[in-house]
């Protein structure tokens, strides 16, 4: 009997201790996670503050400088933009930022965030709320529904795709 109450106390013990380490390294990888998606959001909240701060280097280390990184948009004004390629990317926001060299602080609010990560990759979507600056080049105002997919490069997050509707008011 004593035989039986030290087996079954033992496989007791090994069980409930498998199950607090399990629930140990869920907790873990759930902080892991939590970690991670705060990298990403502000690699998005430094990359937007940079392109209305008119800070090109700042913009461009968000970035992955590699041929497959897209920028795909849509707002009435202008109508569908497809950038491909860093060396496009990079170009054209320098250029923008040298041709209009005056900041647009901007504030934005951001809803319905969802942010999925697998490994060394993430995509995130979310609402963003802009504001009316009167700067017709660079302002989103209103709704803007946007998408990042962003690669873990050398232990840093780097952006490789940006893609946006600007709905509006």
């Amino acid at each position: 009997m004593k035989t039986i109450a030290v087996s079954l106390l033992s496989v007791l013990l090994t069980l409930g201790s498998s199950a607090w380490i399990s629930r140990s390294n869920d907790l873990l990888k759930s902080r892991g996670l939590n970690d991670e998606k705060q990298a990403i959001m502000q690699l998005i909240d430094k990359e937007s503050s940079a392109f209305w701060e008119k800070d090109f280097e700042a913009f461009a280390s968000c970035w992955a400088h590699e041929d497959y990184i897209r920028t795909m948009g849509w707002w009435a004004a202008g109508g569908i933009t497809v950038v491909e390629g860093w060396k496009e990317r990079g170009g054209r926001t320098k250029k923008f930022m040298e041709d209009f060299p005056e900041k647009n602080p901007q504030n934005p609010v951001r809803k319905n965030i969802n942010v999925r990560i697998s490994e060394d990759m993430a995509w995130v979507t979310f609402d963003q709320y802009g504001s009316d600056t009167g700067d017709p080049t660079f302002d989103m105002p209103g709704l803007s529904r946007e998408t990042r997919i962003v690669e873990k490069i050398d232990g840093a997050w780097k952006i490789v795709y940006t893609g946006w509707l600007l709905q509006g008011e």
